[in-house]
């Protein structure tokens, strides 16, 4: 999954800058994965960004950074799963190149990579698709609600949701 995420950050264009993934969509086939990786964008204002090679597919779309309100999720949070230091998002960011300022940024959003790949992380699974609500900061604690293969990223608001499959 890494090498599909570096295919498409290796992909990024400087008026991208500022810009967040909307979503996020992986499906991996049987057998060995690995490139070479093909990758291509297509629109204006919403990006759809691909990339495909070996028996991978990894499709995101970016939407303009807004700083509206984040969707309130109602009930209980789940349980306390990760908080991202702001090193960590760097880093991750750094070995990604990945060069959205809004992850090298004195308080970063964490990448919807870094979050797909924590999450994917010990499980077997062939799809992974997350949709982003809300940008989750370093620093923030991160709270997951589980039901069945559906996955809720929680701060104080709704930040993902992912079906993981």
């Amino acid at each position: 999954m890494k090498e599909i995420m570096k295919a498409l950050c290796g992909l990024w264009k400087e008026e991208w800058q500022g810009m967040v993934m909307g979503q996020l969509n992986y499906e991996k086939g049987e057998g060995a994965c690995g490139g070479p990786y093909f990758v291509s964008a297509s629109g204006r204002r919403i990006l759809k960004v691909s990339a495909f090679g070996g028996n991978e597919r990894m499709e995101i779309l970016l939407f303009p950074f807004s700083h509206g309100e984040g969707k309130e999720k109602t009930g209980e949070k789940g349980r306390l799963w990760r908080t991202f230091s702001e090193g960590e998002v760097h880093a991750f960011s750094f070995s990604m190149g990945d060069h959205n300022g809004i992850h090298q940024a004195r308080r970063p959003v964490v990448s919807g990579f870094q979050l797909a790949e924590a999450l994917a992380e010990g499980r077997d699974f062939h799809t992974l698709r997350i949709r982003f609500h809300h940008p989750l900061y370093a620093g923030e604690a991160v709270y997951l609600k589980e039901e069945g293969k559906t996955f809720w990223g929680i701060s104080e608001v709704l930040c993902f949701e992912a079906v993981i499959g």
